[in-house]
Order: structure tokens, then sequence, then C-alpha cells
């Protein structure tokens, strides 16, 4: 969705101007602010670019607010560099830039530049490409030079048209001196133009002999190898000069150097691929084998190579199969370059192991991979918490009735149908609540518990389902377990999802697969465990690696979601537990789970809380459905409720009158929750501790950071009777009266 939007003294032309389209067709993130430092506009990628805030970014906002929202989003990478920006935009007289590194390990130049209306423009731009490039290509030149500097050999570059020499290297330096034009290094100035001449037939010459003259006037013979290049617009030529005096010692010396090189150096010949010379390294990674073509898994790669090779005269990293010394395979990447060597084609290579780049390649490709999983995930839960809105509150409706309608009749039929109605109406309820749950880190409430609760809790919501499919569960509950410290829901949802994994698997094989749930006590581990099992189809060893990763399944489109197992995986960590697949176990699939154990069991659950049935209740919710209904609910027990149908009506009620306990909902026009809390927290401050929240809009950012910070306890739509009278009467003992 467009994300431009014009000043409010034109507010028609936001996303359809021209101008509007050239902003966000900008590679940059920009952004305008007014005088009053208040933010005008901004294009799409500047909201990309600081998507953990992309919900704030809005016209109106205040550039100091969305600096320091950067640093609470978790923008920047150090929090250190809001101050930079901030001293960018202060300090500079005209605009200033900075470059900072943010959370998604990208390096942007944030550049301020001022307006002449008193404002000012933010440009945003992702440098992390462009300073890595200038990086490898500083040191790709320094290396060059290093290179060339350390040459023992001769080399001097000049421009053909003149002889003027561009560069020499410093053994060209203590050779000839320090001259300027390359005529006087020859003792004959024809051999020369007889050099260029051939360099311009052929575009290179090797093994040129001809006499030069050094700085003393010493007279060498020496061989000459030359290239033409392309420099600053002129035509050059780079020299390579053998002194043939010393050529047989250097030829001995250089032999030594490379047989004891620790380079993996190889010179075979082309077409039969028998060696020719290779150092004491070839030996190492290769072994001693003769001829080249018994180096390769696959004979095709060495074709291929050669193909490459004859194509451009050499090869850089050309990645293949090869055989170790031991004759396990592995990857290498070989660099070669084709020469002659007395009349017939020669290929000298330099091989590398690449086992260890490509596993490092592999491991940031999942890396990368597991970023985008969870950056869906959140996509999902953004989506999800839109749904859970719109159908908490109907949903709360439908229980709420259902359940009163079951306490108030005494025809069985009534009953019987109204359990019916709301048993299908919890079952919705329950499937925006897992994949809610899904798709979040939720608090964790920790309570010492016992398992066998837990599972015996799984199997009631499963119940139903399994019975319509004729599925059984046999279960094994290990007795007398010590008790151990979890959130009960959670944990129970994660053995939920493991059933229902179950039956899905046992359907997918036709049926007729047992189902079987067992509890037990290892001691030794000093741990609680649950097993799941089922006689299914069973999981791969080549996917068993892969079955926790998000949106990861193997059922048809539409069948699997593929966020199952990555949350009970999460869930079971974020109690210390461990949750794995049992590789010992062939006929089906069997899951485990691990919770530590308490070192000491007790009962924490603590008296009944004795409800005040003459408390007053204020009870605000904009669907009046749902006011009503969580109303009749607290007054059917005693409670003397208020009901109030807007933020507006709230704050009216509260200023005529007393309330021991306030239930808000979050999302209402004009007045919300947020407004109407802070509104208590200014004018009625003793009711602070008195306010509770039932709402179905708990994943939305803003919410979840409200409800964090104002730590008053919520409940999510939609609510069963017994929870919402239970929740109020936990307010009133915490509370109080007054």
């Amino acid at each position: 969705m467009n994300q431009f939007r014009a000043t409010p003294e034109d507010p028609d032309q936001a996303s359809t101007s021209p101008l509007a389209e050239a902003m966000d067709a900008l590679s940059e993130g920009m952004a305008v602010f007014d005088a009053e430092r208040r933010l005008v506009f901004r294009n799409d990628r500047f909201g990309e670019m600081l998507a953990p805030i992309g919900d704030m970014l809005s016209p109106g906002l205040r550039w100091e607010d969305m600096l320091q929202a950067c640093v609470a989003g978790g923008v920047y990478a150090d929090a250190k560099d809001r101050d930079l920006e901030w001293r960018a935009n202060i300090g500079g007289d005209s605009g200033g830039a900075v470059e900072i590194v943010q959370s998604d390990e990208r390096l942007y130049s944030v550049r301020y530049t001022a307006t002449a209306s008193g404002g000012f423009v933010i440009l945003r731009k992702d440098v992390t490409d462009f300073r890595r490039d200038s990086r490898s290509l500083q040191e790709n030149e320094a290396l060059l030079r290093t290179i060339l500097d350390t040459n023992p050999m001769p080399v001097v570059m000049s421009r053909v048209r003149d002889g003027r020499i561009v560069y020499r290297s410093p053994a060209a330096r203590a050779l000839f001196g320090d001259t300027t034009d390359v005529h006087e290094h020859y003792d004959n100035p024809a051999d020369r133009e007889d050099y260029v001449r051939l360099l311009r037939r052929a575009g290179r010459v090797d093994d040129h002999r001809m006499v030069f003259r050094t700085a003393d006037g010493t007279r060498i013979p020496m061989s000459c190898n030359g290239r033409l290049t392309q420099y600053c617009g002129e035509t050059c030529v780079v020299s390579t000069l053998i002194d043939l005096r010393e050529f047989a010692a250097r030829d001995a010396i250089i032999r030594k150097v490379v047989e004891n090189c620790p380079a993996p150096i190889l010179m075979n010949d082309a077409e039969s691929g028998r060696v020719l010379f290779r150092s004491p390294e070839i030996d190492k990674i290769f072994g001693p084998e003769e001829n080249t073509r018994n180096f390769y898994v696959n004979p095709a790669d060495r074709a291929g190579f050669l193909e490459a090779l004859h194509t451009h005269g050499q090869v850089t990293d050309y990645k293949a199969r090869f055989h170790r010394a031991d004759g396990q395979p592995f990857w290498a990447a070989i660099s070669a370059r084709l020469i002659s060597y007395e009349g017939r084609d020669v290929i000298v290579s330099y091989s590398r192991d690449i086992t260890e780049q490509l596993d490092l390649e592999v491991d940031l490709s999942r890396r990368r991979e597991r970023m985008f999983q969870n950056e869906k995930i959140s996509a999902l839960g953004g989506l999800l918490a839109n749904i859970s809105h719109a159908l908490n509150n109907p949903l709360s409706v439908v229980v709420g009735h259902a359940l009163m309608l079951r306490e108030d009749s005494d025809d069985p039929e009534v009953v019987r149908q109204a359990t019916r109605i709301g048993e299908a109406a919890e079952r919705c309820s329950d499937i925006v609540r897992t994949y809610l749950t899904m798709t979040r880190q939720e608090p964790v409430d920790l309570q010492p518990s016992d398992l066998n609760d837990v599972v015996t809790t799984a199997l009631d919501v499963v119940h139903h389902g399994f019975a319509e499919d004729g599925q059984a569960v046999t279960c094994r509950f290990a007795p007398d377990l010590p008790r151990v410290l979890v959130d009960s829901d959670q944990m129970a949802q994660v053995v939920i999802n493991l059933l229902q994994n179950a039956r899905a698997a046992i359907a997918e094989a036709g049926g007729g697969g047992a189902i079987t749930i067992e509890t037990s006590h290892d001691a030794r581990a000093g741990s609680v465990r649950i097993a799941v099992e089922d006689q299914g189809p069973g999981i791969s060893q080549d996917i068993a690696g892969k079955i926790f990763d998000p949106f990861f399944t193997t059922r048809g489109v539409g069948n699997g979601k593929g966020i199952g197992l990555t949350w009970c995986h999460r869930v079971v960590q974020t109690h210390n537990g461990r949750i794995s697949l049992d590789p010992a176990h062939r006929n089906g699939a069997r899951f485990v789970i691990e919770i530590p154990a308490l070192e000491a069991s007790g009962d924490s659950g603590g008296p009944p809380i004795e409800q005040d049935r003459a408390a007053r209740i204020l009870v605000i919710d904009d669907e009046r459905d749902v006011a009503d209904l969580n109303g009749e609910i607290l007054e059917r027990i005693g409670y003397n409720v208020t009901v109030a149908y807007s933020g507006a009506d709230a704050i009216d009620a509260i200023a005529t009158q007393d309330f021991d306990c306030i239930l808000s909902d979050l999302s209402m026009p004009d007045i919300d929750g947020r407004r109407l809390f802070e509104h208590i927290r200014r004018n009625k401050a003793n009711l602070l501790d008195k306010t509770g929240f039932v709402t179905g809009d708990t994943m939305g950012r803003a919410s979840q950071t409200f409800l964090l910070e104002s730590g008053r306890p919520y409940l999510e739509k939609p609510v069963a009777p017994k929870e919402l009278r239970a929740f109020v009467a936990e307010i009133l003992e915490r509370g109080g009266k007054g």
C-alpha cells in the first residue's frame, strides 16, 4: 500500500500525484519534515528501511519521536547511532550526513538537508554493497600492486605511441634507473620498433630476445614477454624481462621455490592430462596420481574445465568434485592458465579446497531462509490480528449465550442443543487462538503443574474430532509424576498439535493406525516426559532435520500450515525443555517432550477466591452485544454492574460513581482503552489497580506494548462466563474495594 502522503493542506493529491510516484520510484528512502520538525510525507522505501517502526511513520510524527522509536524498536545496531543522527541534523548549518549500521546488518548513509521553509529532507541510502565493493576494489588494487612491487622480475608498462614509462616495478627501477622513456633501455633503438610491430600484429609477444642496456651501461641479453593493454585512454605495452645470463640459475631457484611452496601448484599437458610438474602440496591433496584425468569424480567436469580454458585462455575458481588422496570426494576450485610450452598447450593451475567455504555458504543461506520465514510468520501474525478482532466479538456472544442457556434451561433437549452450539463456537475460538498463538511470542505464565493433567486437558479438547473419525488414543500415565514449572495452556496446546499431526498422518496412510500418548519420569535426567507416537507413514531421515523449520510441511497445498511444529519447538524451549523426533522409532513417528522436574512438589493453587457479591463493576465495550452479555454474566452472580458502550460514556460514569473493578475493551472508536487508562491514571489513580482489559486485539504491536507497559491483567476474547467471573474475582482480590 502506498504510504506517500501529502501535506494536510493538500490531502487529495497524496497518492496520485506524479511527485508521489516519482518519490516511490527512488531507490533511496526519502522523508520531508516541516519547520516544526513534523513528518510531512515519506516514500515507501523510507518505510521499508525503518520497518520495525513502520506503523508510526505517518504525517505529524515528530522527528525526535521517530529517532527515539528507532531506539525502542531495535532499528539501530547500536543505540548511540541515534545521537549520530541527532548531531547530523542539529549540528550542521546546511545539513549533515552520517553512516550508521542498523539491526538488519545493513550500512545506511543518512543525509539531512535543510529546506527554504525551515524544514528538512532526510535521504536514507543503503550503501552496504557499495562500501563492500569499494573495499574489495581497493584491496584488489592494493594486492595487485603488492604482487607487482614484490615481483623479482623487471616489469615495465609504457605508452606505445611515444614510449613514455607509465609504471615500473622496483626490479626494473634497480635495473634501468629512473628513466622516463623506454627507448633508453634498448641497446638498438630499432629493436623497440620491431617489438611494437609484433605486438600490434598479434596482441602478445612471448620470449622475444633483445639486448638491453642497464643504468651503468652494461649490455644484457634478455627475453621479453609483452602484452598490449588500455590505460587511461592510451594503448600501452606491459613487458616482463628475463635476464638470460642467469636463466639457468634462476630456473633452478624458481623450481626449488615452487617445489617447497605451500601452495598446490600443478603443470600438466592439456590434451593428455599427464602431469609435468607438481608441488608437494598437490600430492597431499590429490595423491601421487600421474594423470589429472584421475583427479575428477565426474570426467565431464574436466571436459567443461578444458572448454572454458580453451575459450578464454584462463579460468578462475572453476568448481568441481575431486578425489582426495584417501579416495574421498571433496569440492575444490581451480584457477588456471593455458600456456605454450615446448610447442604444446600446457595448463598451469592452482587448486584450493573449498569444502569449508561451501559449508559456510550453505549455513548462510539457511540463516537467510530462516530470517525470511520469520518475516513471513510476522506478516501472518498481522493478518491474523485483524481476523481475531473481527471474529472474537461475535464468538464471545455465541459462546456466552450458549453457556448461559445451558445454565438456565431444565429442558434436556435445549441443553443438548446449547451444548452443541457452544462447543462449535469454542472450536472456532480455539482455531483463532491457535493461529494467533503460533505466530507470536506470548509471555508464559509458569505454574507448578502435573503433566498428566496437561495431557488430560489436551485429550478433552481433541476428543470430539477424534471420535468423529473413529480414532482412539491409548493413554499410559505414569503415577506420582513430579510437578513441572510450565504454562499449562501453552503446554496443552503443544500436545494438541502433536495429536492432530498424528491423526493427520494416520489419515494420509489410509487409517487403521494407533495413537499412543504416555508420560514418564526420568529420575536420572531430572525430567518428566510426554511421548506421542502414531502408526502412520513416519518421517524419512532426509526431512527429519527440517520438520521444526517455519512453514515446512509434507502435506499437500491447503492441508498443512507448516507452523505447528515450529511453534511447539519454540514453546518447549521457552520452558527450558526439549522436543525431538525419536530416531529409533520405526513404525510411524514418535515425538518426545522433556521438561525439567521441580525439586519439590506442592500445591500452589491456594484457597479459592471469595467473590464480593456487592462489588460495583464497570463493563466497557463498543460492541453492545458483547458489553450486555458480559454485564449479564456478572449480574447473575450478584455483582452490581454498569455497562458503558464507549470510552466517553465510561469517563462520565467514572466521574460520578465509584467502582471496585473496571473491565474495558482496547480497540474502540474515539476514546479507546489506552486513552481511557491514561484518563484514569491522571484523574482516578486509585482505580488503576482495579482495571483490567477484555480484548480481541492482542496481536498488534501497539496493543502488546501497551499491555506490557501498563502491567494490567487481560483476557483474550472470546471469554467464557467462568473465565470472566474468575478474572473479576482476581482483580477484586488484588485491587481490593475502595
